[in-house]
Formats: C-alpha cells, structure tokens, sequence
C-alpha cells in the first residue's frame, strides 16, 4: 500500500436532476434538495478552501449513462485548474473514462464497471495508473451495483484484491446503511477493510460531527486515507474549513 501522512477532506456533490441533492441510504425517492445550481455548490466548497470535490452522477449510477454531463461541465469548464475532481455515476466503458480525463477531471470512480468486468481495470494501460479510484457500496460487507439498486453475494474485500495495483489509486468504502443518516461513521467496518487490502481507503457514509473526522484520520496509518463529507456540510453540522482544522490538530497531536 503506498501511504502518505495526509487526511484529505472530500466535499461532496450529488446531481440528480440537474440539481444538488443528498439521498437517504442511497434511495433515489428519499432526496433533499440542497442546491438548484450544482456549480453554486462547487463555487461554495472552493471559496471555503476545499482542495478535492468529489462529484456524482446520481442519475448516472442507476441508468449507466452520463446523464447529468451538461451539468458537470460546467462545473469543470468554471473550476479548471482551481480544484482537483474525482467523478462517478454512470462510467461503464472506456470512453466514459477518456471522455472525463480529458476534461479536466483527476480521478474517475468506478463501481458498477469494476464490479461486473474487474478485468477491465486490469487491463487499462499505464496512462491510467493511478487515476481510477475503486468505489466498494456495501451493506454487510457484500458489493451493491446500479446506483445502490442491485445487491450482490460478492464480498467487497475479495473484489477489491483482484484488482491491478499499479492502476488502482484508492478504493471508496461506503456503508450503504449510513450514508445521508448523520448517524456517525462504521468506523470498524471501515478500518477492518483498509487493512485487508494494499489500497489507501476514502470513508463514506454516516459522518454526522467533527469527531468523526478526528477518529478517521487517527487511522491513517491502518490505510484510511480520506473521507467524503456530504449531509453534515449541508445541514451545517460543522464547516469545511472546521473539518480541515480538526485534520491539522490532529496532524500537529501526531507530529509531537
């Protein structure tokens, strides 16, 4: 696993419908609308200092095509060389992934792809090293695909150990059963998949407070490496620029 000593912060922006929203358990019926305009929303992260966005294609994830392309363009044509992105939702093939690289976009997350033909990404040439980030969805340790929609016997940590390592840049572990609940981190969960893969792990789901932030970060020596905040920057749990404070602190505890 190649490690590195800084936490990084994942602001997130979900787009359904054109529009900025958050889902509860990754149910597209259960949404709320944060922001009718998804560049207002990036605008927002990188006027707070946000270095990464992390963007979803909602509508994307279920159809399996870009269906939200004229949104995030925008938001890359505005935000070009400002912020790094990393973008899923709806990337099965590899014009998908050409068609996102070549506009500007840092990483491209995979899940679905990844899931249905892992040989795909072993088979991606070297220009692609480190630019595909593995999203894992999982309830009770099993892959779900499809936007969430379609739940699978395979377990997550096997998947993920199929995978070429000199293409693969992380993996996304989301616990589908907390993402948009505010009901806090699975923080065993997530740390018992960092160490039973050779990839640095990005944490999704359930954040709710600045301590959980704190507690993630503390486990960046066992492979967790980021997370992506979604409702609690929203609802104004905390802000980003109290989340990145708490990582410092937590930086500064660890230096001394």
């Amino acid at each position: 696993m190649m490690k590195n000593n800084l936490f990084t912060l994942y602001p997130a922006i979900d787009i359904k419908d054109g529009k900025c929203v958050r889902l509860l358990f990754g149910k597209m019926e259960n949404e709320t609308v944060y922001n009718d305009d998804p560049l207002d929303q990036a605008l927002w992260f990188l006027d707070q200092g946000a270095e990464w966005l992390h963007i979803v294609d909602l509508d994307g994830a279920v159809k399996g095509v870009n269906a939200n392309k004229a949104v995030i363009i925008k938001i890359l044509n505005k935000l070009q060389n400002k912020i790094k992105i990393q973008i899923g939702g709806g990337i099965r093939n590899l014009n998908d992934i050409d068609f996102w690289l070549q506009n500007s976009v840092n990483r491209v997350v995979l899940g679905t792809l990844a899931l249905e033909n892992p040989n795909f990404i072993n088979q991606l040439d070297k220009q692609y090293s480190k630019k595909i980030v593995v999203g894992a969805d999982v309830r009770d340790g099993k892959i779900a695909t499809h936007g969430w929609k379609k739940q699978t016997d395979i377990m997550a940590v096997d998947l993920i150990k199929t995978l070429n390592p000199s293409i693969v840049n992380s993996v996304i572990y989301t616990d589908i059963t907390k993402d948009g609940s505010l009901k806090g981190i699975s923080l065993n969960q997530t740390v018992n998949f960092a160490k039973s893969i050779p990839y640095p792990v990005i944490a999704s789901g359930g954040v709710s407070s600045l301590n959980d932030i704190s507690t993630l970060s503390n486990e960046i020596s066992n492979g967790v490496q980021g997370v992506i905040i979604g409702r609690a920057l929203y609802e104004k749990k905390f802000t980003y620029s109290d989340a990145l404070q708490k990582i410092n602190e937590v930086r500064s505890d660890a230096f001394y």
